[in-house]
């Protein structure tokens, strides 16, 4: 299965942060979880609630925003495993120059993204991605996406 694609995310993102309506929320978490591939869920999930499953990556507010100074790529490229192999890239870098390759491996990344694409890794690097879409909805989300039952999702995720 092909890697799916961030604007797909970002898209679904916009639409979970637009509805005041936590059924609404849900809908559209599962409706965008069903159509990744196995191995992408736990990115998409991570991102959706507002965390790199890298954890801190070394990337500051300041670095954050020097590469979405970086021109908007015209059209979608991006998938959820080459962003987060941008991600696991930036993590692994140590030791002297280590800033430097972050901050160049990052200026790339947003050179590949477009403005809202480059708008949600922004917001998903400081920290900042208000959407509602919560733990507890998006364990609703996920039981629906799965056909499980909402309560052994829940104690799966504690």
């Amino acid at each position: 299965m092909p890697s799916s694609r961030l604007a797909d995310l970002v898209e679904t993102s916009r639409v979970v942060a637009a509805s005041r309506s936590r059924l609404a929320k849900v809908a559209a978490l599962a409706a965008f979880l069903r159509t990744l591939a196995a191995d992408e869920i736990a990115i998409g999930v991570d991102w959706l609630t507002g965390l790199l499953p890298q954890g801190k990556v070394g990337i500051g507010y300041r670095s954050l925003t020097a590469a979405a100074d970086v021109p908007a790529a015209a059209s979608s490229t991006l998938s959820l495993a080459a962003v987060d192999a941008c991600f696991e890239r930036i993590a692994g870098q140590r030791g002297s120059g280590s800033a430097a390759q972050r901050a160049a491996v990052l200026r790339e990344l947003f050179g590949r993204a477009t403005e809202a694409e480059q708008d949600f890794l922004l917001r998903l690097g400081v920290g900042e991605l208000r959407q509602g879409a919560l733990g507890g909805v998006m364990v609703d989300a996920i039981a629906t996406a799965s056909a499980l039952p909402v309560a052994a999702v829940r104690r799966a995720s504690m």
